[in-house]
C-alpha cells in the first residue's frame, strides 16, 4: 500500500486524503507542523544582546504573547525591498514557546521558479511556498534563522534587531570552537583555505576520507591553513542509532544537516547542539582575548559594515582599525600598530573616508617625525598628500597649491629630509561617517568597551592608531551649547519666513557700501542689517569696525567659555556661497590664511567660523586640526546659526524682512557704481 502510495502524484493523494474519513483536519494540521521543515535543517547562528540589560527569555516572552511578537516583526519586515524579483511574500505567521526560554518564530515566503513548457517551448514561471523559522533566546543570548533561501537571512535579522530593540551580531565558529564542540574524530571532509601569493602551496584544498578524523594528524603541511567548512558523522538521538551528515560553514556561522527530520527532531538535535556552541562562545565573549574575540566575530558579515564599505580589503582595513581602538581602549595605551597593515595598502582602503592625509616623515637629525615646511609660502601643517590609482602620490600645500619636491623637504629645524616615499608619513585623519560607524560597531560586539565619537577620537599614522581617550579635549562647539547664545538659537522660524531669510542671507556681503572708520561706527547705531557682522552687535559687546580680517578679524567680542566670563573671541566672516567651501576656492584659503594667522596670536582663545553658506568636510577638518594643535576653541556660525542670528537682529530692531531685501538690493547697486568708479 505504502509503495502505491508514493507513486502517485499530489493531485491524486489529495483526493484521497479529502475521501478518508479516518483523517481528520486535526491530523492533517499535525502532519504539516511536524513536516514543515522537512528539507534538510540549517541553522545561522548570531549572538544577541538586548539593549535594555535587564531583559531576560522571560519578560521578553511574557512582553510579546498572544501573537504579539508577530505583528511587531511584520510591521518592520514590510519595509523591505526584496534582494531578487524571484522572492515575495514574506511573512511571520505563528509564534511557538519551545521552552520556558526560547522563542519560534514561523515564517512564510514565495520563491519563484522558471522553467520551459514542454509542449510550447516559451518560458514560463510559478512561486512555491517556502518555510523558514527563527529561534531567540536572551538568557542565553543567541539568534538563529533557518531560511532555505540564504538571501533573506540578513533581512530578517535586521528586522529583528529593529523590531526587540536588540543587537544582532554575526558568529565565526572558529577552529577553537569546533574543537571543543565537535568531535574531531567524526570529521568526514573539510577544506583549508590560506590566501598566500608568495607561497607554492595552494590556497584550498579539500580533503575527504571515511575515517579522516584519525588522519588529521598525518596532515602537518596544513597546520597554520584556516578550516572554513567540514562535514561530520553526527548522531541525531541520544543512543546514536539515527544519524547525519553534519556540516559546518565557519565563516558564516552556519550548521545544516543533510538528512530530513521531524520538527520535534530538528527540534531537540537544533537546542542541544546550538547550547553548546553559543555556550563556548559566550564563554570568549565573557573572558576571551582580544584576537580570540575577533575571530569569533562574522565581522566580514556585519550588514552595517556592508552597507558603508565596498570590497574585502575595505572592510578588512576598517575592521583592523577597530581592533586597535579596542586594544587600547581595553590595555589602557593610546596607539596600536596595525602589523598586518602596510602604510600604502592603508591608505589605498580608507583614502576615500579620510578628511585629510596630511604628510609628516621622519627627520633622522630630530629623531622622530615632524612637521614640514612648504617651500614656497613658509606655512606649517598645511601639507596634504593626494592618492589616486595608478599615479604616484603627490604632497602639495593646501594654502598656495605648490607641490613638494622630493629633494626639498624640510622639517621646521631646516633639517634635509631623505624621501623614500611620500607614504613614510601619511596622517590620516578620518570622516565623522568612519569614525561614527566605528561607534556604531563597537558599541554592538564591545558594548562594555564602548566608544563615543563625541568624546573620544582616533588618527592613523603610517600604520600605526592613535587613541585620544574620553579625557579628550572638546575643541568645536555649536552656538546651541553655549548659553549666552539660546536667546539667538532657541526660537522657531516657520517655513515661510525662512524662504525670506534665505534671500537676506544670499544678499548678504562682509562689507557694505559706507564701509570705512566712519562708516562703520555710524552703522553701530543704526537699525539696519548690510554685511555679515552685522547681527552680532545685537547680542555681543562686538564694534563694527572696516574689515581688516588678518589684523582684527571680522568679528570680535568676549564670549563665556573655559570658565572665563570675558574669553576673547575673533570670528572669520565670509559671505553667501551656494556650494560648500573648499580649500581650493579662493574663499577656502582665505580663510585658511587668516586662521593660520589668528591661531598664533596668544591673546585671542576661540576663534569663530562664520559664514552664510557651508564649510567643506576637508577644510573643517583642517581648521579645527590646526586649533586643537595651537589650543584654540572653535565656534561654528554657519548657514543655520547665521539666520537665526540675522532673524534675531531683524526682530530686535523691528524691521520687516521686505524693508531688509530692499536696503541690501539698494546696497548692492551702490557698490556696483563705486567698483565701476574705482575701476
Amino acid at each position: 500500500m505504502q509503495d502505491a502510495l508514493s507513486r502517485l502524484d499530489k493531485a491524486k493523494l489529495i483526493e484521497i486524503v479529502e475521501k478518508s474519513d479516518e483523517i481528520r483536519t486535526e491530523d492533517i494540521d499535525d502532519c504539516f507542523e511536524e513536516n514543515r521543515y522537512s528539507r534538510r535543517p540549517n541553522f545561522r547562528l548570531f549572538m544577541l544582546r538586548s539593549h535594555d540589560p535587564k531583559r531576560t527569555s522571560a519578560s521578553f516572552i511574557d512582553a510579546n504573547k498572544d501573537g504579539r511578537a508577530i505583528v511587531t516583526l511584520n510591521e518592520r519586515i514590510s519595509s523591505f525591498q526584496y534582494p531578487t524579483e524571484a522572492l515575495r511574500g514574506l511573512t511571520a505567521d505563528q509564534q511557538t514557546m519551545l521552552n520556558p526560554e526560547t522563542l519560534e518564530i514561523s515564517f512564510k515566503y514565495q520563491s519563484r521558479y522558471d522553467y520551459i513548457e514542454p509542449e510550447t517551448e516559451m518560458s514560463n514561471s510559478i512561486f512555491e511556498l517556502q518555510y523558514g523559522f527563527l529561534w531567540i533566546d536572551f538568557d542565553k543570548r543567541f539568534l538563529s534563522v533557518s531560511m532555505p533561501a540564504d538571501s533573506l537571512v540578513g533581512h530578517v535579522t535586521k528586522a529583528v534587531e529593529l523590531a526587540f530593540d536588540c543587537f544582532v551580531t554575526p558568529i565565526n565558529i572558529t577552529k577553537s570552537v569546533m574543537n571543543s564542540v565537535f568531535n574531531t574524530e567524526s570529521m568526514k571532509r573539510t577544506t583549508f583555505s590560506k590566501a598566500d601569493p608568495t607561497s607554492s602551496k595552494p590556497d584550498k584544498v579539500t580533503v575527504t576520507d571515511s575515517n579522516l578524523g584519525s588522519k588529521l594528524d598525518q596532515l602537518k603541511e596544513y597546520e597554520d591553513y584556516e578550516s572554513p567548512s567540514s562535514v561530520f558523522e553526527e548522531a541525531i538521538d541520544e543512543d546514536g542509532e539515527f544519524s547525519s551528515t553534519l556540516g559546518v560553514n565557519c565563516d558564516k556561522g552556519k550548521i545544516y544537516l543533510t538528512r530530513q527530520l521531524r520538527a520535534s527532531q530538528m527540534r531537540n538535535w537544533g537546542l542541544w547542539r546550538i547550547g553548546q556552541l553559543i555556550g563556548r562562545i559566550n564563554s570568549i565573549y565573557d573572558n576571551g582575548e582580544i584576537d580570540e574575540l575577533f575571530e569569533s566575530f562574522g565581522l566580514e558579515e556585519d550588514v552595517d559594515l556592508a552597507d558603508f564599505a565596498y570590497g574585502k580589503d575595505e572592510k578588512a582595513a576598517i575592521i583592523q582599525v577597530m581592533k586597535a581602538i579596542v586594544t587600547c581602549k581595553k590595555k589602557k595605551i593610546d596607539s596600536f600598530r596595525l602589523t598586518e597593515q602596510i602604510p600604502e595598502k592603508l591608505v589605498s582602503a580608507l583614502k576615500k573616508h579620510a578628511l585629510l592625509m596630511r604628510y609628516q616623515p621622519y627627520c633622522e637629525d630630530c629623531g622622530h617625525h615632524a612637521d614640514v615646511t612648504c617651500q614656497s609660502c613658509g606655512k606649517t601643517q598645511l601639507l596634504e598628500i593626494t592618492s589616486r590609482k595608478g599615479k604616484n602620490p603627490v604632497v602639495a600645500c593646501s594654502f598656495c597649491l605648490e607641490h613638494l619636491a622630493e629633494d626639498q623637504v624640510r622639517c621646521l629645524m631646516n633639517h634635509k629630509i631623505r624621501v623614500d616615499s611620500w607614504y613614510d608619513g601619511v596622517v590620516l585623519v578620518p570622516k565623522p561617517s568612519l569614525t561614527e560607524l566605528l561607534q556604531k560597531l563597537i558599541n554592538k560586539y564591545f558594548h562594555t568597551v564602548g566608544f563615543s565619537v563625541t568624546e573620544e577620537s582616533f588618527h592613523i599614522h603610517k600604520n600605526t592608531v592613535h587613541y585620544a581617550g574620553r579625557q579628550v579635549t572638546k575643541v568645536v562647539y555649536k552656538i546651541q551649547e553655549l548659553e549666552q547664545f539660546k536667546q539667538v538659537c532657541e526660537r522657531k522660524i516657520t517655513q515661510k519666513r525662512r524662504d525670506e531669510l534665505a534671500e537676506v542671507l544670499s544678499l548678504l556681503k562682509e562689507k557694505c557700501s559706507k564701509h570705512s572708520l566712519e562708516g562703520c561706527a555710524a552703522c553701530q547705531k543704526e537699525k539696519s542689517v548690510r554685511c555679515v557682522m552685522k547681527s552680532f552687535v545685537t547680542f555681543t559687546d562686538h564694534k563694527l569696525h572696516p574689515h581688516h580680517g588678518q589684523e582684527f578679524g571680522d568679528v570680535a567680542f568676549t564670549i563665556k567659555m573655559l570658565d572665563m566670563d570675558d574669553a576673547v573671541f575673533v570670528g572669520i566672516a565670509k559671505s553667501y556661497e551656494k556650494k560648500p567651501i573648499n580649500m581650493s576656492s579662493d574663499k577656502g584659503r582665505e580663510m585658511l590664511q587668516q586662521f593660520v594667522d589668528k591661531c598664533g596670536d596668544t591673546s585671542v582663545h576661540v576663534l569663530g567660523l562664520i559664514v552664510a553658506g557651508e564649510l567643506d568636510q576637508g577644510l573643517t577638518a583642517r581648521l579645527v586640526e590646526l586649533a586643537r594643535l595651537y589650543g584654540k576653541k572653535v565656534v561654528m556660525w554657519t548657514y543655520e546659526e547665521l539666520m537665526s542670528a540675522v532673524d534675531f537682529t531683524i526682530r530686535k530692531y523691528g524691521l520687516t524682512v521686505e524693508e531688509v531685501l530692499e536696503d541690501l538690493k539698494s546696497d548692492s547697486k551702490k557698490r556696483s557704481r563705486g567698483r565701476k568708479n574705482a575701476s
